[in-house]
This record gives structure tokens, C-alpha cells and sequence, in this order.
């Protein structure tokens, strides 16, 4: 029974964790990377990246949303504050 466990958490740790480049020009088949190689937004922290080209890429969209959540999460911290 252990032994069964064991094989289940293993064949569960050993699966490839898979994340979404933003990008919406990204050249990997539906945007799927290993988890373990993206790349975050510096920002906001809130979107990934296949590359750093592809996050270089969607900069000057993502900018906007960027700037968006920024401010929501001020706004969150400074209720939170007060």
C-alpha cells in the first residue's frame, strides 16, 4: 500500500508543470511552456513568458494592463493600511 502511494507521488512530482506564455504572437504550440521556465513580469508579476524575447515582444501591450493592476493592487494596500 505504501509502495503504491509512493509510485502515485512520484509519477505526480515527476509530471512537467505546464504555464502560458502571454504572448499572443508566441511561436510554442498554444503558448504551453515547462512552469519551471518562464519568465514573470518584473512589474506586476502576474503574467509569463516563454522568452525573454516574447515578453520584449508584448511589452508595449502589456504595458497598459500592467499599469492597471499596479494600481489596483496600490489601491488594495493602501485600504488594507488604513
Amino acid at each position: 500500500m505504501q509502495m503504491l502511494r509512493y509510485r502515485k507521488y512520484k509519477e505526480v512530482k515527476d509530471t512537467a508543470k505546464l504555464g502560458f506564455c502571454y504572448n499572443p504572437e508566441c511561436t510554442i504550440p498554444n503558448g504551453q511552456v515547462e512552469r519551471s521556465k518562464t519568465f514573470y513580469c518584473s512589474r506586476c508579476r502576474n503574467v509569463t513568458y516563454c522568452s525573454r524575447d516574447c515578453q520584449k515582444a508584448d511589452s508595449t501591450i502589456h504595458k497598459h494592463e500592467c499599469d492597471k493592476f499596479i494600481a489596483e493592487i496600490a489601491k488594495f494596500e493602501a485600504k488594507k493600511q488604513s
